[in-house]
């Protein structure tokens, strides 16, 4: 069996995330307030990101099917997400125009992003009051009661580490130009680096800190490249089949192929620091 304090964090760990859940989803089902709705999704991702890390502790099956249901409940919350984002950016990128650039089609773009909204949010009501995430939940909690942990001797430190190794690699295999998929997938590695950072920061102290701090940034930064990929994608979309909205979207998609660019060039800057970062807290 993994140690107890080991299994004791972990499960801390845990519960911290569960308890967000709890705490964000009825602002989640009410729509009112987009930042639930962001909180709750940080929680699910946070979850898997440590039940992931921490499978050598758990029996393998037990931890891929709760993840399985959690990534369930966070495509939901994440279409939400994604819908919030991109209609409040876009809104100020319209509304930051002269009032004659924006004049033809800025409506119909701003009411096909809304509409897609009103539906995922509706979609996501219906699932938070359905018996499959009634039965997540008391999984949940089942699993922090009676976790089926099993015989491990991986340090937690050692854990960490090995997501920080995954990332490098990640990183390293990048091309000169590399594509969205390919950051965004980074991206999520560097999520997995930071949480299983987080997770270990009690342990080994200030090295992690600094890490987290600088892993942060770097997830922010690739943030605002996916975010720029979508809000193109879906400008795309929504101006298909109306001319007058054509030219505004188009206009709008060139601020977003620039948003990328930059994106990129701090992406390159950023990496250097985090990389020394984790090499001072894990070694190599």
């Amino acid at each position: 069996m993994p140690t107890d304090s080991a299994l004791d964090h972990v499960l801390a760990a845990m519960r911290g995330q569960v308890d967000a859940i709890h705490a964000f989803e009825g602002g989640a089902r009410r729509g009112r307030d987009p930042e639930d709705v962001h909180q709750m999704r940080v929680a699910v991702r946070r979850l898997r990101a440590v039940l992931r890390a921490t499978r050598p502790l758990f029996d393998p099956r037990w931890v891929d099917r709760l993840r399985r249901e959690l990534k369930w409940l966070g495509t939901g919350l994440g279409r939400v997400r994604d819908l919030d984002v991109l209609h409040a950016h876009l809104r100020s990128q319209v509304e930051a125009l002269p009032a004659r650039e924006r004049k033809a089609g800025w409506q119909y773009l701003l009411r096909a992003l809304e509409a897609d909204r009103v539906r995922a949010r509706a979609t996501l009501r219906v699932a938070l009051t359905g018996p499959r995430y009634a039965r997540l939940l008391a999984r949940l909690e089942t699993a922090l009661l009676h976790p089926p942990a099993r015989p491990s001797a991986v340090p937690l430190s050692d854990i960490a580490a090995s997501e920080f190794k995954k990332l490098r690699k990640a990183v390293k295999k990048l091309r000169g130009q590399p594509s969205a998929e390919e950051l965004h997938a980074v991206r999520i590695k560097v999520k997995h680096a930071r949480y299983a950072a987080e997770l270990v920061q009690p342990i080994i102290g200030r090295r992690a800190e600094r890490l987290i701090a600088k892993a942060k940034k770097l997830q922010d930064i690739l943030g605002e490249h996916q975010d720029a990929v979508v809000a193109e994608e879906s400008l795309r979309k929504v101006s298909v089949g109306t001319p007058a909205a054509q030219p505004l979207a188009r206009q709008l998609i060139e601020g977003q192929r620039k948003r990328r660019k930059a994106a990129l060039a701090a992406f390159s800057k950023k990496w250097p620091r985090l990389k020394r970062r984790g090499r001072k807290a894990y070694g190599d």
